[in-house]
């Protein structure tokens, strides 16, 4: 179980090296396979494609327990698969919420006996006792959702985790502007279909106010944050004037990168998202990728009768999993990007972010989680391939020029071209 070698490797020093893997781990990287290294039969010609490392998404909703009917540990852990990943971070946000040790524990059981990749879960906060009960069973983080809670009861969640060593990951959108927002453009009927109009109901400003406000707590506490899908050019600038004094690091998601709202208008309330796709004053691009430290996808799935409703009765989210590396190596085709860039924010961060063990690496002594690259392979995102349960994307027919081909976690072939083979991932702590 595990053993495998993998010849005719390329790398993205673009040398070309073999792969001996013994029990799931890296043995040995080599320019030649002697005699003696041929300890198993299973043995791939990679023929020279590039090989990454596993990537690691510290962003997901699989919606399991509780709301399996959008997502579960099997389908998503597939999607995962299927998209380039080897190790995926759960949200606490499911039925029941994962804020007790009790609800973490049944949810890591559920994921250990469905999960086809490996995984860690995030946790919610709570009460301190809760906070410390969870801390025993080695949560990636915590995890705090700001546009629910007053600013008193944030600060004291906030000193919880605290003294815990963990990450504490946040969205950051203010309450009260979001809930006045909200309540003053949903008076207007003729809003019920302007879907644009969520963009400044969950407004730049609201992101914004709340960043500022994690950067202060976090600063008092002395507290690592982690800030997801940072969405404007604002925050940003903020972000970049508090590094210096606060453990921070930010998260870029694939729709924020490549979208604004005006997507709204020709893919409609289904590109519904929290924070919402940004009026181009405000969005993210590209251009800004040195900025972040991760990427995530924020894989949000739901079934397309939720989705299709009105502008504030819809649900929000959109799946990532199987999207996001395509679109980032076009973009390294295309020489907007690096290939190192992208080894860098899907891979190598997200493992020291979150201190996972033996994952980010191509090296000898780590977890053999590759993932191997056909650049010149090229189609359209179609999701009748994909293996979530949520069938829609906003990048739908959008033309890719290179792909994920191969996905080994630990020495096992989890995906080959658009299948996805039987295998038992584990929790990374």
């Amino acid at each position: 179980m595990g053993d495998l070698i993998l010849k005719n490797c390329k790398t993205i020093e673009n040398k070309i090296v073999n792969i001996i893997i013994k029990d799931g781990i890296i043995e040995d990287i080599k320019k030649e396979i002697l005699p003696s290294d041929k300890t198993t039969d299973k043995i791939v010609d990679l023929k020279e494609k590039i090989i990454i490392p596993g990537l690691i998404d510290p962003h997901v909703h699989l919606r399991d327990p509780g709301l399996t009917h959008k997502e579960d540990w099997e389908s998503g852990s597939k999607a995962a698969a299927h998209g380039g990943y080897t190790t995926i971070i759960d949200m606490p946000n499911t039925i029941p919420q994962t804020d007790t040790v009790k609800a973490f524990k049944e949810k890591k059981e559920i994921a250990s006996k469905k999960s086809c990749v490996d995984f860690a879960l995030h946790a919610g906060v709570k009460t301190k006792e809760d906070v410390d009960k969870i801390l025993k069973e080695k949560p990636a983080a915590y995890k705090i959702f700001m546009d629910l809670h007053e600013n008193e009861e944030l600060y004291q969640m906030f000193e919880y985790v605290s003294k815990t060593n963990k990450p504490l990951c946040l969205h950051c959108e203010d309450k009260n502007l979001v809930d006045y927002n909200i309540k003053t453009l949903s008076s207007n009927p003729e809003n019920d279909s302007k879907t644009t109009t969520y963009s400044y109901a969950r407004s730049a400003l609201a992101e914004l106010i709340a960043v500022n406000r994690a950067i202060e707590y976090s600063k008092k506490l002395d507290l690592q944050i982690h800030l997801c899908h940072i969405s404007t050019r604002q925050t940003l600038e903020l972000i970049h004037e508090a590094r210096t004094s606060t453990n921070i690091t930010i998260e870029a998601t694939p729709h924020h990168l490549f979208l604004d709202n005006s997507t709204y208008n020709t893919y409609g309330i289904k590109a519904k998202t929290n924070p919402p796709l940004r009026d181009k004053n405000y969005n993210i691009t590209l251009d800004y990728l040195n900025e972040f430290d991760s990427i995530g996808t924020d894989h949000a799935p739901h079934t397309l009768e939720e989705k299709q409703k009105n502008t504030w009765t819809s649900a929000a989210g959109i799946p990532g999993l199987e999207v996001t590396l395509p679109l980032l190596l076009t973009e390294v085709n295309k020489n907007n990007i690096t290939l190192d860039e992208v080894v860098r924010l899907t891979s190598h961060n997200p493992s020291k972010i979150f201190k996972i063990p033996n994952k980010g690496l191509i090296e000898k002594g780590y977890d053999a989680d590759i993932t191997v690259l056909d650049m010149k392979k090229e189609g359209k995102i179609n999701v009748d391939e994909w293996f979530t349960q949520a069938k829609y994307t906003p990048f739908e027919n959008r033309e890719y020029l290179g792909c994920n081909v191969m996905t080994i976690n630990r020495g096992n072939i989890v995906s080959e071209e658009n299948e996805v083979c039987k295998n038992e991932g584990k929790y990374v702590y």
